[in-house]
């Protein structure tokens, strides 16, 4: 599993628990963390497709 996988199933995880839990303050923590674990894998996602420039002398080779 990627670790961009492994992040969005976190984020799964924790909006389902988010769902069952009754008492407000946990179920906004849980939803606070899916958030996160989001946004983690937003930004592995967003370094993957980042082009890494070719110094042109490397490139003329």
């Amino acid at each position: 599993m990627s670790d961009t996988a492994h992040y969005r199933f976190q984020s799964d995880q924790a909006r389902r628990l988010a769902r069952q839990v009754t008492d407000a303050a946990v179920r906004e923590k849980l939803l606070e963390m899916a958030e996160e674990y989001g946004r983690y894998a937003d930004l592995i996602e967003a370094r993957s497709t980042e082009q890494v420039p070719v110094p042109a002398a490397v490139a003329a080779h």
